[in-house]
């Protein structure tokens, strides 16, 4: 029997650009600008629990399990100075379903409409479970200092059989 799997990926990465620098409050560092001069923020209890939790906490919006629509949504974050998150925005979204046209058409929408319905209702779960994440992450630091950093993580919803290793 299929039992739902929700998968995080477990390679975080990182977005590439310069700094926007705005004043003190809301200057925030790249992560390639801290592999030169600082240390990159890190999960407190380390990326396996990141793992764990989103595992835990994503909930499968229903609509989306009904219609068996899988999503990868990319989310950019900056990690504060006290470790807190904020700015969480999603930047992509992958959707994968079969036969769009016919799903659409059974829903009364167009494909754009459909992509853009579901989209939407991953998006908000992304920065739902990202918001409610209860520990604190470990800031970047450039001199020693708590620094704000931006992150890039992808958070992946989808059917199938947990293998213990993610999808089969």
């Amino acid at each position: 029997m299929n039992k739902l799997i929700i998968t995080a990926a477990l390679a975080m990465m990182m977005v590439g650009a310069k700094a926007q620098a705005l004043d003190n409050d809301t200057t925030y560092y790249e992560p390639e600008q801290l592999f030169k001069v600082g240390t990159l923020p890190k999960y407190k209890s380390g990326m396996g629990s990141v793992v764990q939790y989103l595992l835990n906490n994503i909930r499968y919006p229903q609509e989306a399990e009904k219609e068996m629509v899988d999503a990868k949504v990319l989310t950019t974050f900056i990690v504060e100075k006290d470790g807190s998150l904020s700015n969480i925005t999603p930047v992509n979204t992958t959707l994968q379903f079969f036969d769009a046209k016919r799903k659409a058409e059974k829903l009364g929408m167009t494909v754009e409409e459909l992509k853009q319905h579901f989209g939407k209702l991953f998006q908000d779960e992304a920065i739902r479970v990202l918001t409610e994440m209860p520990k604190k992450w470990k800031p970047g630091k450039v001199d020693g200092k708590p620094v704000r950093t931006k992150y890039e993580m992808p958070v992946r919803c989808g059917m199938g059989r947990f293998t213990g290793m993610g999808r089969r």
